[in-house]
């Protein structure tokens, strides 16, 4: 992709956080440029009227502000796939050129609900960043843990409380509690809103007719037919790593070379 070359979109996982770009970079002298878009934080998450349509509506008008012409590349890591994919059959209903998708690791969604076996993948976690001395990591793994079990125990109460908060212009301050919990409580509020929609999207999906690419783990191999049903042509590479590890230095070759191989039209 040249200098003059519109931005890869880039929308990130629940948690936020943007990878080092330079890993989905061919070498020094490629000067591929990505735009991330941010989700909305807590404040806007726990607010009345929010809702997935809502936040797709948003994410497209932000696309458009930062593509304003030409075609349009997008890459979604995990929950962004899948709001990837949604705002692209939008984009193209309002008549502009999808040239690429890329979904990393897009697992399907069915409830806000963790899924089967997350306690023994948190053990195995928190083991392995023991295992490697990484005790500041193992700090902060714990500490997120804990703000998110207290989380998900206010089940559905958890936007009515913020917003009991906000309307009586008492909202907390979370940051000046922690960062993480502050993290914990946006990702969670997003999750709980959004993952009733995404498996929506799943009953009768809406065929998006552009190139895309998955680039996913084995464990996620058993979601490659529901990504067929919304991409026919869909073109699926597997990865190393597990869903918390692709961006760790023994799995960022296979990830990198991936996505290099995937989106070799989006260069030309």
């Amino acid at each position: 992709m040249t200098v003059s070359a519109p931005p890869i979109i880039f929308l990130p996982g629940s948690g936020g956080g943007t990878p080092d770009f330079s890993v989905f970079r061919a070498g020094p002298n490629d000067m591929t440029s990505f735009e991330p878009i941010a989700y909305p934080d807590w404040r806007r998450s726990a607010a009345e009227g929010f809702s997935a349509e809502a936040l797709i509506v948003e994410l497209v008008a932000e696309i458009l502000t930062r593509v304003p012409r030409g075609p349009i590349h997008i890459v979604g890591l995990s929950i962004g796939g899948h709001f990837g994919y949604a705002a692209a059959l939008r984009l193209q209903a309002m008549g502009r050129e999808i040239a690429g998708l890329c979904a990393i690791d897009s697992f399907m969604i069915i409830s806000a609900e963790p899924s089967a076996g997350w306690q023994g993948r948190a053990l195995a976690e928190g083991l392995e960043l023991l295992r490697g001395g990484r005790l500041s990591d193992f700090t902060r793994f714990v500490r997120s843990k804990f703000w998110r079990a207290l989380l998900r125990l206010a089940g559905d109460h958890l936007p009515r409380l913020f917003q009991a908060f906000s309307s009586s212009g008492k909202l907390p301050s979370v940051s000046g509690l922690d960062p993480i919990l502050e993290k914990e409580l946006t990702m969670r509020l997003l999750v709980r809103e959004t993952a009733p929609w995404i498996a929506s999207l799943d009953r009768e999906p809406v065929v998006l007719k552009a190139p895309t690419v998955l680039l996913r783990t084995g464990v996620t191999a058993g979601d490659d037919d529901a990504w067929r049903r919304r991409c026919p042509n869909i073109e699926i590479f597997e990865i190393r790593g597990q869903h918390h590890t692709l961006f760790e230095a023994e799995n960022i070759g296979s990830l990198r070379e991936a996505f290099l191989t995937a989106t070799r039209d989006w260069r030309r």
